[in-house]
């Protein structure tokens, strides 16, 4: 159902009728989801959002800053209950004017009662002006930093100002390196001298990556600054990890451009396992399976920082 020019009454009602056509309703829903994003990457977002109600099924409010600079306020809405959308009860508002600048109190009435709320944003929120949108009434919150003209700066600006239950899809991008070094050191007794990444060093995901490693194994890494063959943006720019142990003996994994990742470990044959680009639809199903602060997440971030900062005389 498409509505023009509307309110958030009407919406509300729209939503209400569908939901009483297919004999739906928020009982069922596992959490809301408030994404905010463009109209060049709605169809991607969409799809992702489709992919993870199948896991988490959720009510979708999907925001689309238009006319930002339009002196009157417009919202614009599509209601949609299934369809495109699977198991997700949608609301996709197109918004101008002061209507993006107030987006909260436009989002605030269209939430589902007594379930957790996840913000999601898909594009950078300072460039349109909407960095403390959406922030203060959420379980947890969601960027994505590579998706900023400055990945790494907004990463940091991430890092001053957060708050538990912020994340990063690029903090997910690494879960599977991460599982997959931590099983490597298991049976390894020796301290950890050098660590040197191979990596883009303007992929946010290779920052965290570093910090992760400097906050575990109490060594800061080398970032040997390397450009990397993905398939898929959403693969971390990282080509490898070395570790050089206390007695000489070294450790290795090392992704090849077809997605297989090599171990090589001194005294033992190697490993390969394999470590695709994951879709954003997954990326994301995996953060909405964690509703608590990720405390990790926090360590490594306050690590990172520490760095950034340093490095930067910030």
């Amino acid at each position: 159902m498409h509505l023009k020019d509307t309110t958030t009454g009407d919406i509300m009602k729209a939503l209400e009728k569908q939901l009483h056509e297919t004999g739906g309703g928020a009982s069922g829903l596992a959490l809301n989801l408030v994404a905010l994003t463009t109209e060049d990457e709605r169809e991607e977002v969409e799809k992702a959002a489709s992919f993870a109600a199948q896991e988490h099924p959720y009510r979708l409010i999907l925001a689309i800053p238009r006319d930002v600079d339009a002196p009157e306020p417009r919202i614009d809405a599509e209601v949609t209950v299934g369809e495109r959308l699977g198991s997700a009860e949608a609301i996709i508002l197109r918004l101008d004017g002061p209507a993006a600048a107030h987006l909260t109190s436009i989002v605030l009435p269209m939430l589902a009662p007594d379930v957790p709320v996840v913000t999601w944003w898909l594009l950078d929120p300072v460039r349109y002006g909407l960095e403390h949108e959406l922030r203060s009434f959420a379980d947890r919150r969601i960027t994505y930093s590579a998706r900023a003209a400055d990945p790494v700066q907004s990463l940091y600006r991430r890092a001053e100002s957060y708050a538990a239950g912020d994340t990063d899809i690029c903090w997910t991008r690494i879960s599977l390196w991460r599982s997959l070094i931590a099983s490597a050191f298991d049976g390894v007794t020796q301290s950890v001298e050098k660590i040197t990444i191979k990596a883009d060093d303007g992929d946010p995901s290779a920052q965290l990556m570093a910090a992760w490693l400097h906050t575990r194994l109490g060594v800061a890494p080398d970032v040997v600054d390397t450009e990397v063959e993905r398939n898929s943006e959403h693969l971390p720019a990282i080509a490898s990890v070395a570790f050089t142990m206390a007695g000489g003996e070294t450790m290795e994994v090392e992704r090849k451009s077809d997605g297989t990742t090599v171990l090589r470990q001194a005294g033992l044959p190697k490993r390969r396992q394999t470590l695709q680009g994951r879709t954003l639809g997954q990326l994301l199903a995996e953060e909405l399976r964690h509703i608590d602060p990720d405390t990790a997440y926090r360590r490594v971030l306050d690590t990172f920082q520490e760095q950034y900062a340093a490095e930067h005389a910030v």
